[in-house]
């Protein structure tokens, strides 16, 4: 690994933890997003129950959690930390762990379920820090490629975030462009050869695919057959007008036949919330 790929990675990044299994992964993709040099992980889990017999089970079955997140993260030969905080609520008590550890990004699970959803939704609009979302198929420390859709050059943060995961996983990129109707392949080209160009910045070089298809969604499903996981944002694309978890954005992984991972840099404002 060269010394930007040693430079870009996050140096402290934050995961909260259930009290079941992981089926997005979360501890493998936090493996890849720090460096074992200078990055460390903190897990997290927050009870909301105040009871004496409420507290004192969730205090247990989240230590359990922890625990078990932090060995296997030990394993692999990065630091880890582990805490149980009790909060009004569970985004409330995410949020204000990150603002305790500093840290640079919360990684947190997809999931269709509604509770899940919301609470990730919240983090979306009021981290202070970036917020990586996660929805596995399969283990992220064995992708081999990344698809990332785009419509716009993307921001230079994400630009950073992407060469972070290519550079650990030693996964190469590719950049697409979907030409409909409202498009052209020369706007393609110069978006593509922006955002590879942007990548470059970063140490990493980035392959880049132009295709035409009237329904995207349909053809970033079929692109999609051919990657690991594919990054996509929460804001500045077409594809996504209200929130993480719009119609659009169901739509995609619905059809998406790889790992999603949904970024929101710091300071970026989701659609609902401009």
């Amino acid at each position: 690994m060269d010394e930007t790929a040693q430079q870009t990675s996050y140096e402290r990044v934050l995961v909260p933890v259930g009290d079941k299994s992981d089926p997005n992964n979360l501890t493998e993709l936090a493996s890849l997003l720090v460096d074992p040099r200078h990055g460390a992980v903190q897990f997290v889990h927050v009870t909301t129950d105040r009871s004496f017999v409420g507290s004192q089970e969730a205090w247990r079955t989240g230590s359990e959690s922890v625990a078990r997140n932090q060995h296997q993260l030990k394993q692999q030969g990065i630091e880890s930390t582990g805490s149980i905080r009790t909060a009004s609520s569970a985004v409330a008590g995410i949020l204000e762990e990150a603002e305790e550890y500093d840290a640079d990004a919360i990684l947190i699970g997809w999931t269709d379920t509604d509770a899940i959803s919301r609470i990730v939704e919240q983090l979306l609009r009021k981290a202070d820090c970036d917020v990586l979302v996660f929805r596995a198929e399969e283990d992220p420390t064995d992708a081999e490629s990344l698809f990332v859709p785009v419509v716009i050059p993307p921001d230079e943060n994400r630009l950073r975030m992407t060469a972070i995961l290519s550079q650990r996983a030693e996964a190469p990129v590719t950049f697409a462009y979907v030409v409909g109707s409202d498009n052209s392949e020369e706007d393609g080209w110069e978006v593509l050869e922006k955002s590879a160009t942007g990548l470059e910045a970063f140490g990493v070089q980035a392959e880049t695919e132009l295709v035409h298809g009237n329904d995207v969604i349909e053809k970033l499903g079929e692109l999609s057959a051919d990657y690991d996981i594919m990054v996509i944002g929460t804001s500045r694309g077409w594809w996504l007008r209200k929130s993480l978890f719009g119609r659009k954005t169901d739509e995609i992984a619905g059809a998406a036949q790889c790992s999603i991972l949904m970024h929101k840099w710091q300071g970026e404002v989701p659609p609902d919330a401009e």
